[in-house]
């Protein structure tokens, strides 16, 4: 797994790989916070995401509901990780 962020004046853009299992998710949010404006567009991108876990979930809902859908949403999902989100029934975070 590793994390790259990518920031400009009005966005943050998070790329995301590997497996997002539940330790590296726990180990992840404290990072994902640190490389975050409040003030700025959140992106993580997912084209190298092979499997998200229930607590990296967690994760995507928390930050959505800090910043809304203007300011928080998922790219470039894999097929199987986009039918993650589609059963936990959070597909509105996801944008192509």
């Amino acid at each position: 797994m590793s994390l790259k962020t990518e920031s400009n004046t009005d966005q943050v853009i998070c790329h995301l790989s590997g497996r997002l299992d539940t330790i590296i998710s726990q180990n992840l949010e404290p990072e994902i916070n640190k490389y975050t404006d409040p003030g700025k567009k959140l992106i993580f991108d997912f084209s190298q995401v092979d499997y998200i876990s229930s607590t990296f979930l967690r994760i995507c809902l928390m930050k959505f509901k800090e910043r809304g859908s203007e300011k928080f949403w998922i790219r470039h999902p894999k097929p199987d990780v986009k039918k993650v989100f589609m059963i936990a029934g959070l597909n509105r975070l996801l944008k192509d």
